[in-house]
């Protein structure tokens, strides 16, 4: 399969190369995803200029969230079938044909985005999902203070807060971004 690699390890965007690697096959609990797009977002920048280490056993491609197709399913994952239309976040190898990752870390893509809108949720959700709902405990009811709410992660949460029923109040810089926060609910 194509992927892209990094030559010389780390460097510019310039040292991104196209190359060849032998296709993955799922452990059990993992998919494999034919990747239709992968997200670009600040740890792929810092991890392509050699200053974020990928989590130990992470592939040594970069890319951290994609969206594809399901097209092979390792043993013991019930929840996707092959063409099942995924996005999911990984620890690396998201710049290839295809990607392998753990099951528990794929969301379906939602029915009205396409493939590009698609891998670029995952890090958002999950990330909005861990901290508010997991560790912050929000519930319907409850008021939720969201400093930056036009960031792609204040975006996200307010959206996610308001679907959960919680009351949101968020700070933003001037009056465009106060507005198009307001817009979000």
């Amino acid at each position: 399969m194509r992927v892209i690699k990094i030559e010389g390890g780390k460097g510019p965007a310039e040292a991104l190369r196209l190359a060849e690697r032998p296709l993955p096959e799922p452990a059990p609990g993992e998919i494999r995803i034919h990747v239709r797009a992968a997200g670009v977002n600040r740890p792929d920048i810092v991890q392509r200029l050699g200053l974020y280490p990928a989590p130990p056993g992470a592939s040594d491609i970069l890319g951290l969230e994609v969206a594809g197709e399901v097209d092979a399913v390792g043993d013991g994952v019930t929840r996707w079938r092959v063409g099942d239309r995924v996005c999911a976040l990984l620890g690396g190898g998201g710049y290839a044909d295809c990607a392998v990752v753990d099951a528990r870390h794929v969301l379906p893509v939602p029915t009205d985005l396409d493939f590009v809108q698609a891998a670029a949720l995952p890090e958002t959700a999950f990330t909005v999902f861990a901290n508010v709902f997991e560790g912050g405990g929000l519930k319907a009811g409850e008021t939720l203070l969201i400093h930056g709410a036009t960031s792609g992660i204040g975006v996200m949460a307010i959206q996610m807060a308001k679907a959960a029923g919680a009351r949101v109040i968020a700070t933003s810089r001037g009056a465009a971004k106060t507005e198009a926060a307001r817009a979000l609910g």
